[in-house]
Parts: structure tokens; C-alpha cells; sequence
């Protein structure tokens, strides 16, 4: 059982608070639908890209735009990193409403999709040694040696940590990702993709947790502005003392909440005109569960409002008729082959 070390400093008290103020700022805007589903995607869009930067990724976000609410397979290892990335991200908002817990069943299947078509170890936790430097002229310089080195270790390592995770209700939720952000890390499961992984389980927890992370607000843009940064902070925590790790992750999501609120009030400026008349019109409580529908599924076909929301096909189809209509959705192809998705905006 991990056993962290750290301290309340009157940085870490005063960030939970900020973030707390944000956060509920944040989640009281009064969005136009529209510019709320906007919002939404491009923080989806602005998540791949970061976490995938931070690796190394040298795609711009409109190019992750582009592969990413495109129809085209991806050719390139670049390409297919932010394609699995952008699939994840929306499988973790879905597996939250179901309330998945963390297990280690749950991160080899997220693993495997991260990963799939780039490296051959595809969730599976490893069977061997590595380690985190880099390489000079004349050494190898190790920043990290993770503790644990064949699979059976690896798994008991990472189900005691999401047992801790979830037992430990009287730290706050976000002192809990921290840490979890942290030991993933720092057990290192897996050859390659730890990173993602992490950043990855991490959201995941925290919309556990009633953060709805990725709809409002991101955390890797703070990461991407100095990735050494990040890296030499992550493993300052590697010795088990944690508050110096802990102070930069709340920062980081007080720094990615205050640019969210900036985001929004630029597309709230931004759209003030167009989003006039008909759309300014307030969705009823049943095209809100479509709108979420079509968040979740990116494409739907008039079945699945009727499978998921219990309609007929009629009220169904009026339902996204009125969205059509409003704006919100657009429709694609005729008769029984139509379908809706989201109607794009520019690429941020």
C-alpha cells in the first residue's frame, strides 16, 4: 500500500481554493447551446493535441482537427497517435457516466487503444527493465529506474494504488489525482505510452469525481508550455516527497481552468453575432439529452436517440429535426443511410 508524503503548504491550500472558484465560475456560464458544443469539441481537439506534444507530436491543432473529425485512416505514426488519442479521450466520458471504477483490467484496455497500430506491446504490462534519461556523448544519464520490472509486480503495484486512490475519501479529489497522476508514472508499466497514460487515467478520475474534465477545461496545455518542466517536477516526487509535485499539478489545473474561462469569453464575443434568432433559443431538456447523444457517439443514426433516450422514431426524428433546424446539428445523406453530427465550427 503506497503510503504518500506530503505537506498542506498555504500554496496547495490556497490553489484548491482558487480552483474551486473557477471551476464553479466556469460551470456557471450561461452558454449559448451552440457555443457550449463548440466549447466542448475543441477542448476534446485541444487535449490530443497537447498530451500527443508532449511526446513529441510535431502536429498542429489544425492538423489534429483535421485527422481527427475527418473520415480518412491515418498514415502516419503521428497521425494514428492523435487519432487513438481523440477516441479515448471520448471513451473515458462514457465509461465516467457508467462509473467504471479504476482497475487494472481498465488501464490495459485504455492502453491498447492509446497505442494500437504503434507499438507491438499493446496492453500488456511489461516483462523487463527500463529506465528515464537520456544520452550524452560519453553517458547515459538516468533521471528515473522504475521500481517494479515484470508484469505480476507491476499489476499488484497498480492495484494497490487504485485501491488507495479510492479508499482515501478524507484527502480531496484533486490532491488524490496528483498523486495518481504521479505513481503512474513513476511505476512506469508499460514499454511505451506511460505518458498518455497517465494524463489519461488521471482525467479519467477526476470525472469520477464530478470534474468534467476535457466538456470545461484541459490539463495538458500547462504541461506543453515547458515540458522539462513538467518532467522535472513529476519526478521530483520519485523520493516519495510529494508537495513540490503537487503544488505544480494544482497550478497547472488553475492555469488550465483561467484559460478556459478566457477561451470562453473570446467565443462568446466571437459568436455574439451569429448566434442570433432561432439559435439563441433555448434547447429543451430532451435535445439536450440528443445534444449529449451526439457528443458522445460523434455520429448518430435517428435508431440510436430511439434506443438510447427509450421515443419513438417519430419524436425522434423531430428531435433532430428541431436541432437541424436551430443549427446545433447538421445532417448527412437521405432516407434510412442519414445521419447527424455536430455541426463544425473553424478549426481553433
Amino acid at each position: 500500500m503506497i503510503e504518500p508524503k506530503f505537506s498542506f503548504t498555504p500554496k496547495i491550500v490556497n490553489t484548491l481554493g482558487m480552483i474551486e472558484r473557477l471551476y464553479g465560475s466556469l460551470t456557471q456560464q450561461d452558454l449559448v447551446p451552440s457555443l457550449a458544443l463548440q466549447l466542448s469539441q475543441e477542448n476534446q481537439i485541444l487535449a490530443t493535441h497537447h498530451s500527443t506534444s508532449i511526446e513529441g507530436n510535431p502536429l498542429s491543432p489544425r492538423d489534429v482537427t483535421n485527422i481527427v473529425l475527418g473520415d480518412q485512416i491515418p498514415t502516419t505514426k503521428s497521425e494514428r497517435e492523435v487519432k487513438n488519442y481523440f477516441a479515448v479521450i471520448n471513451k473515458i466520458n462514457l465509461l465516467a457516466k457508467k462509473q467504471v471504477p479504476l482497475s487494472s483490467d481498465l488501464t490495459l484496455s485504455l492502453h491498447r487503444e492509446l497505442m494500437e497500430g504503434l507499438y507491438k506491446e499493446v496492453g500488456k504490462f511489461r516483462e523487463g527493465e527500463v529506465f528515464i534519461g537520456h544520452k550524452t556523448v560519453s553517458e547515459i544519464v538516468v533521471k528515473h529506474s522504475p521500481p517494479f520490472h515484470n508484469a505480476r509486480d507491476i499489476s499488484a503495484a497498480v492495484g494497490d494504488l487504485y485501491s488507495w486512490i479510492n479508499k482515501q475519501e478524507e484527502f480531496h479529489p484533486l490532491i488524490r489525482a496528483g498523486i495518481l497522476h504521479h505513481q503512474l508514472a513513476y511505476i512506469h508499466p508499460f514499454y511505451d505510452g506511460n505518458g498518455r497514460l497517465a494524463r489519461i487515467m488521471t482525467a479519467y478520475f477526476l470525472l469520477l469525481k464530478q470534474y468534467e474534465v476535457v466538456r470545461f477545461f484541459i490539463m495538458d496545455d500547462y504541461y506543453d508550455i515547458d515540458r522539462q518542466q513538467y518532467s522535472d517536477m513529476l519526478h521530483s516526487a520519485d523520493k516519495g516527497e510529494k508537495t513540490q509535485w503537487l503544488e505544480y499539478f494544482l497550478e497547472g489545473i488553475a492555469f488550465s481552468l483561467q484559460a478556459a474561462l478566457a477561451r470562453i469569453n473570446k467565443l462568446s464575443r466571437k459568436n455574439v453575432d451569429e448566434v442570433t434568432g432561432e439559435k439563441r433559443v433555448l434547447v429543451t431538456a430532451r435535445e439536450e439529452d440528443v445534444i449529449q447523444i451526439v457528443l458522445d457517439k460523434k455520429a448518430v443514426k435517428t435508431s440510436d436517440v430511439v434506443e438510447t433516450l427509450s421515443v419513438t422514431r417519430q419524436q425522434a426524428h423531430a428531435l433532430l429535426a428541431s436541432l437541424v433546424k436551430k443549427g446545433i446539428v447538421s445532417k448527412f445523406g437521405k432516407t434510412k443511410t442519414s445521419y447527424y453530427k455536430l455541426k463544425v465550427g473553424k478549426a481553433p
